[in-house]
């Protein structure tokens, strides 16, 4: 054998005997890929309590109904907003019509129209995982939205989010790809040469 010869590449076999491995080494890449992710939803922003009268600071909740790259869903947040600077924090998550979930933690900023009723909201979400699809899930989205007090407790929202999540495979696909990898070198290893 020559000193530039693989033991696993004969003349005869070429690449052939490495095409299972890299095979599944490209469906283990692809799996841990970014993603992008969208979003567009419509719903309503329910300030749920005044923390603080003084700012006002309150606890807000928003329940929306939308669709983007992972199909039709439900979006769900609730935060802290200070009136007086505008600025906020809170969670969220997303949920597909299949169930998966996807979870946040967000920071965002007010800004007030021209007509007191009406708001900009501009923000970062952080992915910190979710279920399903989404489990073990990391990454970033920005977003804007608008919206339009109807009382003075709920407002008519919008939003649209953009970014990339990257989801991990659950331990069942780990384990399925290491057994894969483990039979593949098997294959390649009791295969016999073919000089």
């Amino acid at each position: 054998m020559s000193p530039f010869t693989s033991p696993f590449m004969s003349p005869s076999s070429g690449t052939t005997r490495w095409l299972p491995v890299l095979a599944l080494l490209s469906a283990a890449s692809a799996a841990h890929a970014d993603s992008l992710f969208n979003a567009v939803v419509d719903g309503t922003s329910q300030i749920v309590e005044v923390i603080d009268p003084t700012g006002p600071v309150v606890r807000v909740q928003t329940l929306a109904t939308g669709s983007g790259t992972p199909g039709a869903l439900t979006y769900h947040s609730g935060d802290v907003i200070s009136f007086a600077t505008g600025q906020g924090t809170g969670t969220n998550r997303f949920v597909t019509a299949t169930g998966d979930e996807l979870f946040g933690s967000f920071s965002v900023q007010l800004v007030p129209g021209a007509d007191p009723s009406l708001f900009d909201l501009i923000g970062q979400v952080a992915f910190t995982g979710g279920t399903g699809a989404f489990a073990g899930a990391t990454g970033a989205a920005s977003f804007l939205g608008h919206g339009q007090f109807v009382t003075p407790s709920l407002a008519l929202t919008h939003f649209a989010f953009q970014g990339s999540v990257t989801a991990v495979p659950e331990p069942a696909s780990a384990a399925l790809l290491a057994v894969g990898l483990a039979a593949a070198g098997l294959w390649l290893r009791r295969r016999p040469s073919q000089a």
